[in-house]
Parts: structure tokens; sequence; C-alpha cells
């Protein structure tokens, strides 16, 4: 309100009758006043949580849009036509899909433009949210776009991250308005239901760290070296001191069990919860590749900040006067600057609508349902059988979920290159965009948001050994709306968090992470150029593929600011190891066993691709050059040679 407000609505000036003493008095109460009723409003916060939201969902569809025909699309590493009517029968997937693509119950669609037509009109509405007043149906189009799109990613998209961008979305249609004028006060269910999952999110990710690497504050001395995609600051952070590591790790430890239950305290302890997170979740993703969890949860915490909070940041005079600006267009002071008109910031009700009834309904499924997944954690299931069913159905449509991040970490890294060959002879490496492979080419900065899926389950399926794949006495199986066993450690999945150290089946590899790596490896041999795209270089051309080709496993290790006592370092990582062995089981016997059979030493590359020396099997690494960042050594094959003739049988 500027100055001829004010004195409209006191009817005084410091000229007139009034004292100038009145006037600054009055003056002072109405802007205390005004701060007062800052603290209790969480208006800018929401149009702040809305924003980001939908910069969040456009950079999700957009990552999957130029991602998903080589991953899940009809010539991709798991085709959706595969599985969409085994799973439809089942009542495992939606039957949205049926009707976009069957021939005769549905509109016939090919499976690349449903894919693709689902992105686009998915990042319409994204944009529209972004650039417009973000309203209900916005919020609700992208939810839709993105639920279709994980319900057939198969294991590409069963990330606890997919899970929480569609909890939020949904949650987010009902704290949106329903039209453009923002006249509405912020939903206080919904903002409870908001803030309760950004609990079990952290909550959840530090009950799963009670394993003795964390306990025994380990856990990051490994955490940058061995995490999927590590950036540049990975590498320099490793190169610390193994106190300053423990200090991190009992920081994290603290911040995630101590930390989240004062997101329900008092202003004061609330809004230090929520700085604390955002300045943890800033660091995460700061110093490793993340995609969009880390601004996801940051929006989630400024839930928690009130307007006067928010004005009272430092920023730019212009940021300042906008979000004035969009604050004005609701707050209204009736004319005698005491009653708040009854839409205004105040007011104790929302006007009435549908959407408005549906929030109690919202409130109490979503509310009870999230219950069970609490009880996960604890490995119990003492919820009622009509809770548990309640629970299962919004578990279909991925409307709540169980969280718990970095459970695990690896104590070393393995990684699986690809090679191929006409012969046999000459083995030629494929380079992947973001992981591992070339020796000398830097840990990258992966744009801010986005996920390259395909390195990631490569991280993950590295951490599993051959006898895993091929092993006959597996039989388990799993869903589009499952969560892959693989994906443990940094990655975690959607099921409870005892899943998420390993599950699925008795070698911790499930049947589908088995068939993806051979369904890859033959889209390579046939030169499918859509999951060529996935790659960064290819040995072949797409009209001359391989012949033949393999998977050889690594064992890497970043290199150092003194290089020569990089094999000391590897012994005192063994060291390490020995003391805490359940920090991650990493098969070291089993792949030196299953290693016994061949050479020693592994075939040679001739490619100008080539990923560097390589070394005799055994535990030391090669001296790097000058400008690796990297040193490996080889500890095996991974996958046999093998052709489009010669197909291996997994699980």
């Amino acid at each position: 309100m500027d100055n001829e407000d004010e004195t409209i609505l006191f009817g005084v000036t410091p000229t007139n009758e009034a004292s100038l003493a009145d006037y600054i008095t009055k003056k002072n109460k109405l802007k205390s006043i005004k701060e007062n009723s800052r603290k209790k409003s969480f208006y800018l916060s929401t149009w702040i949580f809305l924003k980001m939201i939908s910069i969040i969902t456009f950079i999700a569809l957009f990552s999957a849009f130029i991602q998903i025909r080589g991953l899940v699309g009809e010539d991709g590493i798991l085709p959706v036509g595969d599985i969409l009517e085994k799973q439809v029968a089942s009542n495992e997937i939606n039957s949205i899909w049926i009707f976009f693509t069957h021939p005769t119950k549905g509109m016939g669609f090919s499976v690349n433009n449903t894919l693709h037509m689902l992105c686009f009109v998915g990042l319409s509405f994204s944009a529209l949210s972004i650039f417009t007043t973000t309203i209900a149906t916005y919020i609700g189009v992208m939810w839709f776009c993105y639920y279709c799109i994980v319900d057939v990613g198969q294991l590409f998209f069963a990330y606890q991250w997919d899970q929480l961008l569609l909890e939020a979305l949904y949650l987010a249609i009902f704290l949106s308005p329903f039209n453009p004028k923002y006249e509405e006060k912020p939903n206080t269910p919904i903002r409870y239901l908001l803030k309760w999952l950004l609990f079990r999110l952290m909550f959840g990710s530090g009950l799963v760290k009670l394993t003795p690497i964390w306990a025994g504050l380990q856990a990051m001395n490994f955490q940058y070296e061995t995490q999927c995609i590590p950036n540049i600051l990975s590498w320099y952070l490793n190169q610390m001191p193994h106190v300053f590591h423990e200090f991190e790790t009992m920081m994290v430890l603290a911040i995630e069990i101590l930390l989240p239950a004062l997101y329900f305290a008092p202003r004061m302890y609330k809004l230090f919860a929520s700085l604390t997170t955002v300045l943890y979740q800033m660091a995460i993703f700061l110093t490793g590749n993340y995609n969009f969890f880390n601004y996801l949860t940051i929006g989630l915490c400024t839930l928690l900040m009130d307007d006067a909070f928010l004005l009272s940041l430092p920023m730019p005079d212009k940021v300042r006067i906008k979000l004035i600006g969009i604050e004005s267009k609701r707050f209204k002071d009736s004319p005698n600057g005491r009653q708040k008109s009854s839409r205004g910031l105040e007011s104790g009700l929302s006007s009435l609508n549908p959407k408005n009834l549906l929030v109690p309904f919202v409130f109490i499924l979503i509310g009870t349902s999230s219950l069970v997944n609490v009880t996960q954690y604890f490995q119990k299931q003492t919820a009622p059988s009509l809770i548990q069913r309640i629970h299962s159905t919004l578990s279909l449509y991925h409307l709540t979920g169980t969280y718990g991040l970095f459970s695990h970490v690896n104590t070393e890294r393995y990684e699986i290159i690809i090679e191929g060959s006409y012969d046999k002879i000459n083995w030629f490496a494929y380079e992947f965009y973001y992981k591992p492979g070339n020796l000398s080419r830097h840990p990258p900065f992966v744009f801010p948001g986005h996920q390259p899926r395909l390195d990631w389950q490569m991280w993950s399926i590295a951490q599993t050994t051959s006898k895993d794949l091929f092993s006959s006495s597996s039989s388990s199986t799993i869903s589009s709306s499952s969560s892959p066993s693989s994906i443990e450690n940094q990655t975690e999945t959607t099921a409870s968090p005892s899943s998420s150290s390993g599950g699925g089946n008795s070698n911790g590899v499930s049947r589908t992470q088995s068939k993806w790596v051979i369904n890859f490896m033959i889209k390579l041999l046939q030169g499918s150029p859509e999951v060529l795209s996935l790659l960064e270089y290819s040995p072949f051309t797409t009209d001359k593929p391989p012949i033949y080709i393999r998977a050889q496993k690594y064992r890497y290790k970043f290199t150092t600011f003194n290089n020569d006592n990089i094999n000391n370092n590897n012994n005192d990582n063994n060291d390490n190891n020995s003391q805490n062995p359940v920090s991650y089981d990493n098969n070291d016997e089993d792949d030196r066993n299953i290693s016994t059979n061949e050479p020693s030493s592994p075939p040679t590359s001739s490619s100008s691709s080539s990923l560097g020396n390589e070394q005799s099997k055994g535990e030391l690494y090669q001296l790097p050059n000058q400008d690796d960042w990297w040193v490996r050594c080889f500890i095996g094959s991974f996958i046999e040679p093998f052709s489009l003739d010669s197909i291996p049988t997994t699980n």
C-alpha cells in the first residue's frame, strides 16, 4: 500500500489536524498489521512452489522426450508393445494405453506416436503453467501425461523421484486455483499433505541409513567416487581427509533424522529446518548429478516459508517488486484497514467450488494410505485390510509411495564397458554420454533436472555379477509399477526401504533387469538408430553394425593429486571394506571366480575411442596419465561375446 492509500485509509496527512506523531503511529500500526498478516500467509510460497513444480515437470518430460523411443519405444530396449496386453490383463498397467494404441479396441496410434504425444501435451501445459497463471487443469494434465509415461516406463522410470513427482503433482492439483484470479487462500489441508510428503522423504531417507556403514561414519568416504554420475566437484571432494567425510556423514544423519520433526514446529524452528534442508539439497546437486529430485525437495521446502520471510530474504529490487506485485493480487484491505475481504489472505474459508469439496476426501485417502508406507520402514504391515486395499489402489496410480534415498553406499565402483567386433579379435568400445568410460574424460555436469536413464541403469547393472544374470535359480519378475531390485544404493526404488537394499530374487537381480541388458546389446548388434541415439559415440555405423558384442567389467577409481599412492589408497579402501562388511555386497569374490577361466589379460581395443590402457586382472591399478581423471583395473568378462545367432539366455 503506497502513501496515498495510507492517507485515504486513515484520513490524515502530516499537515492536517492530526499531529505528525499520530500519523506515524497509525502508519506503523498498519505496517505491523501487514507484517503479522504476511507471517500467517503462504500465498507467495504457494505461487513459487507451483511455478517450480511446473518447471521441474517440463524438464522431466523433455528429458523423457529425448530418450523414450530408445528406452521403451517400438524399437527400444524394452518395447512397450511387448507388455501392454499382458499387463492390462493382469491389472498391472492402466488400460488408457489400450485406448491409445490398440488397433480395434482403441484409437490405433503407434506406440512411438503415443509416447511423443504424451510428452508434447505435457510439455505444452507445463509451459502454460510456467508463463501464465498456474491452474488446476494445467497441473492435472501434467500429472496425467507423466503418469502414463511412468506406467509403461518399466525399470527405466521406476525411480523414487518419478513417484515423488507424481505424488507432488497430484496434490498440487488441489493446491492450485480453478481460475486464473488467484483469489483463493492456499488450501491448508493440502499444504499439510505436502509437508507430510516432505517429512516422509527426508525422515525415510534417514531411517534407511541406520546401517553400519552410515552409523560408522564411513559412508561419505566412498559416496563421491561411487555415486552414479559424479561431477568435477565430486573428484575434488573425494580428495578431502577422512575426518572431513566423517563430519559430512554425521551431518547427513542429523539433517535427515532429527531435522524433519521441525517441519511441524513453530515458525522460527520451521524456517530453520526448511533453510537447512534447502542448503543440504543444494550441496547434493552441486556434488553429483541427481536429476530433479533435489529441486523438487527445495520446492516442497518453500511451502514452509511464509510471505513475510520470503519478502525479507536478500534479493534484487526488481524481484522484490515483482513478488509484492504478485502478493497485491491477493492482499486486499478494507477501507477501515481492519476488516479483510471474505476472499482475502486472512479469510478463513476459500470460495466454495467442486475442487474444495474433494479436498477432505483427498486428505483422508492420501493421509491414511501414506501411513501404510510408514509401517514399511519398520517392515510391519499393521494397517487394517481396508486401508491396505485403499493403499494398493492408490499405489497403482502412483498417488502415494515409500521413500528412502541413499540407503547404501558402494565401497568400490564397477563399470561395464560394451564392445563390438567384426572378428572377435579387434574390439571397439561404445561411449556413453555421462557414465565413466574414457579415463581422460572429466566427470560431467549433467543439465539440471535431466536424468540419462540408460547411464543410470548401466551403473546399476555393474553392481551385480554375470552369475546373477545367468543363474537359472532366479524366478521372480517385475512389473512396470514395481521397483527394480537393482536400483539400490544411490538410486533407490519405489518399493519399501527394505527392498531398496537388494531384493527381487535370491541373487538380487530381477528378470527384467537381466533382460534389458541383453536386449540393449542385441539392439546394438542390429544397429537400432533409436538405441544408438542414447549413446555419445558408436564405433560402428547403423548400416554396418558389429557382428559380435561383449561386456567387460572393470573396477574404476578416481585419480588423486598424488597418483604415486593410487594402489596404496586402494588397499586402504579394501581395509575399510573389511571393517564395514555390510556397506554393500560388492561381489568381488564372485567376480574373480567368474574370471578364472578368462585369459590372463583382456583383449585390447584398436578403436580410436580407446578407453585407456588395459591391465591384467588383479588388484593393481596402472598409474594414470597426467590428464586422466580415472584409473581402472580389469575384473573379467561380464557377458561373453555373442552374435545374433547365439544370443545368451538370461534368468
